[in-house]
């Protein structure tokens, strides 16, 4: 017999960002700044809740250490609060999958005291010893990851890391999928089955379904740009709904309006 799974957006925080990370090499007509969201996403319906992200530690870090704009975490948006929305503490979460390690998707993790924190292998060592340039002047030598993040995860949280290699089936209808050197080195995707159709949790292998799956324009951080196509047309024939981290649209109220901008509609030839 299939779970029943729901997937509830928790919004943990907003920061004001480039357009332009929307779209490859920047190639986009708007250069202004927009407000995003910064989303985990809870699955109900398990044995225990499931959370896929865990928002940043800190919103003055994100600003010092990644040399970003504006962050903030209001009141209302804190881990505990967007899970408390619907009934969970922090200690009843029974695992957390990190889709990636950047600042804004791993810096809760120490408020879960009980989760299994799943990660894949390659994610972490990228982590831990980061390619980027001193002189780089958004994301500098970090290239958005946290050090005291990747410390947590190899020293305070270790006994409750699982490293994964590759595709797994982690619980029954929820899978997770590597897209390799795509938004990071082990960035992966979560996807859900429901009862209203396969849900995907992208993380930040996209930012606008229209742009960056329909369209197949991959967004403006990543490793390989043939990699992150096939990614993007993966992500278009897996899911029938996808849940970007970043993107409004995914706290619309209105049912018809949010899935007509999250179905990712028929895959690119």
């Amino acid at each position: 017999m299939s779970q029943q799974y729901r997937v509830r957006p928790l919004l943990l925080g907003e920061a004001e960002v480039g357009c332009a990370l929307d779209v490859f090499w920047g190639m986009n007509k708007d250069q202004g700044r927009v407000t995003v969201p910064i989303l985990a996403f809870l699955i109900e319906g398990g044995r225990d809740p499931i959370l896929i992200d865990a928002g940043m530690r800190s919103a003055d870090r994100a600003m010092q250490i990644h040399r970003l704009g504006p962050h903030r975490i209001p009141a209302g948006m804190t881990l505990p609060e967007q899970l408390g929305r619907y009934g969970v503490k922090p200690e009843e979460v029974g695992c957390v999958i990190l889709t990636h390690l950047h600042y804004d998707h791993c810096g809760g993790c120490e408020q879960l005291p009980n989760a299994r924190i799943v990660v894949q292998r390659s994610e972490l060592a990228a982590a831990a010893a980061p390619m980027g340039p001193r002189t780089l002047d958004i994301g500098s030598r970090e290239l958005f990851y946290d050090r005291h993040d990747v410390a947590a995860m190899v020293d305070t949280l270790w006994d409750r890391v699982e490293l994964i290699e590759g595709d797994i089936e982690l619980f029954p209808g929820i899978e997770c999928i590597l897209y390799p050197n795509s938004h990071t080195p082990g960035s992966q995707c979560v996807y859900i089955k429901t009862l209203d159709g396969i849900v995907g949790c992208v993380g930040d292998m996209v930012r606008k379904v229209d742009m960056n799956v329909r369209k197949a324009i991959p967004a403006g951080i990543f490793y390989d740009l043939e990699q992150m196509q096939r990614a993007m047309r993966d992500i278009a024939i897996r899911g029938d709904i996808i849940y970007p981290a970043h993107d409004p649209i995914v706290l619309e109220e209105d049912e018809a309006k949010r899935r007509a901008a999250l179905s990712p509609g028929k895959p690119w030839p």
